[in-house]
């Protein structure tokens, strides 16, 4: 199956859910009675797929891993939990990532007039045909690089005051590890910066590879675990996964982005307190 840009797995899954609508028709019971064993193999294999857990070995899901949010500051999870919202198409994660990217740090309006920002807006406010088409229904998400660029813009929009690093992985080596390592744990440290990762989202969650972006929500330096507030809300919860595991999802190529991706760290200039 040909991975589309930046969408997320929500393409796949469809495809799947259109499957499983087919072995409970009529037909199927008729299918052990036949000659066909391929075919009767196939709708062995479709049945084994709805009965798999729900995340892989890669990814816990926040309902089964609260400590760390409970007992730590967790400051970005704090800041952007609020405004998790789901991407509205299968192909509009960059514009979900965005919008709660610019929520958190903005922070919650003071006056009863003021609105928050929702995905509408922001792709109003940029009115950009392409970024437009891309997360529509049948759009083909964005790259990388073009997420880098909407991330800028947007920020621009709404008169956000930061800085926009961009981090790609060279390799799978001990030092690029070790640099990831680093850039998460002093992304911990306060809520006035945000970053958005760019991965394979089936390297983490154990369904269909293809390339998704999502926030990060927290970093537990301790255990070496990234929660990953994923935008895919038709199919997933939060979640954490390893930072090793993590790499590996940045560094997969894709389509669009065949060297892999990465994250763009979003630094507020503003002075926490």
């Amino acid at each position: 199956m040909m991975q589309a840009k930046w969408t997320a797995g929500a393409v796949a899954k469809v495809l799947g859910a259109g499957l499983l609508l087919w072995t409970a028709c009529p037909a199927v019971p008729a299918l052990a009675q036949g000659t066909n064993q391929g075919t009767v193999k196939a709708t062995t294999q479709v049945a084994q797929e709805d009965l798999k857990p729900k995340f892989g070995p890669d990814a816990v899901p926040i309902t089964r891993a609260t400590d760390y949010v409970r007992s730590a500051p967790a400051p970005d999870y704090w800041a952007l939990s609020p405004y998790y919202v789901p991407q509205t198409t299968s192909a509009s994660c960059s514009l979900a990532s965005v919008t709660m990217m610019l929520n958190a740090l903005r922070g919650l309006p003071g006056l009863a007039s003021e609105r928050l920002v929702t995905a509408r807006d922001v792709l109003n406010r940029l009115d950009d045909d392409h970024w437009r088409a891309a997360t529509a229904d049948d759009g083909e998400g964005v790259s990388f690089g073009e997420l880098i660029t909407y991330v800028r813009r947007s920020l621009g929009a709404y008169g956000i005051d930061a800085d926009v690093e961009v981090w790609r992985p060279r390799d799978a080596s001990p030092a690029t590890l070790a640099e990831l390592r680093r850039i998460l744990a002093e992304n911990e440290r306060n809520a006035d910066d945000i970053i958005l990762l760019a991965f394979d989202q089936g390297t983490l969650t154990g369904d269909v590879g293809v390339g998704h972006i999502a926030p990060l929500g927290a970093y537990d330096a301790a255990t070496g675990r990234a929660l990953v507030m994923d935008p895919d809300r038709a199919w997933y919860v939060p979640y954490w996964t390893s930072d090793a595991r993590l790499l590996d999802a940045m560094l997969k190529p894709d389509r669009a982005d065949p060297d892999g991706s990465g994250l763009i760290r979003i630094r507020s200039r503003r002075v926490s307190g």
